[in-house]
């Protein structure tokens, strides 16, 4: 495969770059990114003329099946949210309906330029096997928790290790994580559990931490310690993944600091939960690696990182007054090679060069009605940034392969999966 002519979004000297040059793609890895690169002979073209060529989007902290969620539950706070909506519907969830609505993210993702996802659920073979099906790349898990029982706990440790056991060796798209849900949910002996797994199976954790302020003191309730002393005594070496992060303060940093740790940064799903918002220019400054999630869609709306990576950055003028923040260059990072980075798979995707597996996407910036809001096209990175949604996407490559191209899915129908939501 071969596109020519687009705009593409390089990484260089730690700074973000448009290059106007070719990519060729060959097998599964890209091969070239070179000015005006020869098609071979049957070799399939993309034209990206007036389209930017960008790396995939990756999605640091989902829950894919709950778009069944949204757009439900409006004006709750996090704890009365889960305990009192949330949790109670899930309970009477099937598999089939899981599988399903893990279908309905795909789409969405796909078709908004997201091509990895990381995932925090359960009836985690359905969604292993919608995500099969769709060939996206993700990292997946059965989320840990007994703040309902040992016998609940007990059932899903059992779920998780026969859900790692019964995984294909040799699929290269599906990763996975240990998922304990929160400090506040997991008591000393699960968490301790939890780390035996991820060092059992050299696999990263991936928890909830500090979304609220009420967690501060639950934390110290249960455990008798800090977030992150918790955190330290149970996960130091190992890679995890913190998800939220909001209530992070500067002795926390420190800790952080000597961690092997990054922050998902969910800002649209703490806007409407009322959690307020992580100060990640500080994390990023001191060093701490930040990627962008979408929360679930009950909390988070949709899946569009787009949009995620706009209210991130203006996120941040609402914190730092008159005062340096995060750009759209950084966000632009957040959302590729530091998700990457994030899951530990930035030695394959991420950005775009030579030998890292093919995911890409390809986004419309052609002059026209659709797009008003980036005309005149001063600044593309930024305009991808504050002024594009996921809708803009016209085809999206995972690992090589085409998923969706000139917005016509190729390999699920999309209507069939529609009409059972409608």
């Amino acid at each position: 495969m071969l596109i020519k002519n687009g705009k593409v979004i390089i990484f260089e000297d730690n700074d973000v770059k448009v290059k106007q040059i070719d990519i060729k793609i060959k097998e599964n890895k890209i091969d070239k990114i070179e000015e005006r690169i020869e098609p071979e002979e049957n070799e399939k073209v993309i034209d990206a003329i007036n389209k930017v060529v960008m790396p995939g989007l990756i999605n640091t902290h989902a829950h894919i099946a709950m778009s069944i969620f949204r757009g439900t539950f409006e004006g709750c706070d996090l704890y009365t949210w889960l305990n009192e909506k949330i949790w109670p519907i899930e309970a009477k969830l099937t598999s089939k309906e899981v599988y399903n609505a893990s279908m309905l993210s795909i789409i969405e993702m796909i078709s908004t330029g997201t091509t990895c996802v990381n995932d925090h659920y359960f009836f985690s073979k359905e969604i292993r096997k919608a995500l099969e099906k769709s060939k996206m790349r993700a990292m997946i898990t059965r989320v840990l928790m007994d703040s309902d029982g040992k016998e609940a706990s007990e059932n899903r440790i059992n779920e998780f290790i026969n859900l790692y056991e019964t995984r294909n060796k040799e699929d290269n798209l599906i990763s996975y994580s240990v998922a304990p849900h929160g400090l506040y949910t997991c008591s000393d002996n699960l968490l301790k559990i939890s780390e035996n797994l991820a060092r059992q199976y050299n696999l990263p954790i991936h928890t909830h931490f500090l979304e609220s302020i009420n967690e501060i003191e639950d934390i110290k309730n249960i455990h008798n310690a800090t977030a992150t002393e918790v955190l330290k005594k149970y996960f130091d070496g190992i890679p995890t993944i913190l998800a939220h992060g909001v209530k992070i303060n500067d002795e926390d940093i420190e800790v952080l600091k000597t961690m092997q740790c990054g922050i998902s940064h969910n800002p649209i799903s703490n806007f409407r939960l009322g959690c307020k918002i992580a100060d990640v220019t500080k994390y990023l400054k001191n060093g701490i690696n930040v990627a962008l999630g979408t929360d679930g869609q009950g909390s988070g709306n949709n899946l569009d990182m787009f949009e995620t990576m706009k209210l991130a950055a203006l996120g941040q003028g609402g914190i730092h007054e008159n005062e340096e923040r995060i750009t759209s260059k950084d966000v632009i990072k957040m959302a590729t090679i530091n998700g990457a980075k994030l899951l530990g798979i930035d030695n394959k995707v991420g950005s775009i060069e030579k030998g890292k597996e093919a995911d890409l996407i390809i986004v419309d910036i052609t002059p026209k009605l659709d797009n008003i809001k980036i005309i005149p096209n001063n600044d593309i990175i930024s305009n991808l940034v504050y002024n594009t949604n996921g809708n803009s996407v016209q085809t999206t490559i995972v690992n090589g392969e085409i998923l969706m191209e000139n917005r016509k899915m190729k390999l699920i129908d999309e209507n069939k999966i529609i009409e059972q939501f409608v």
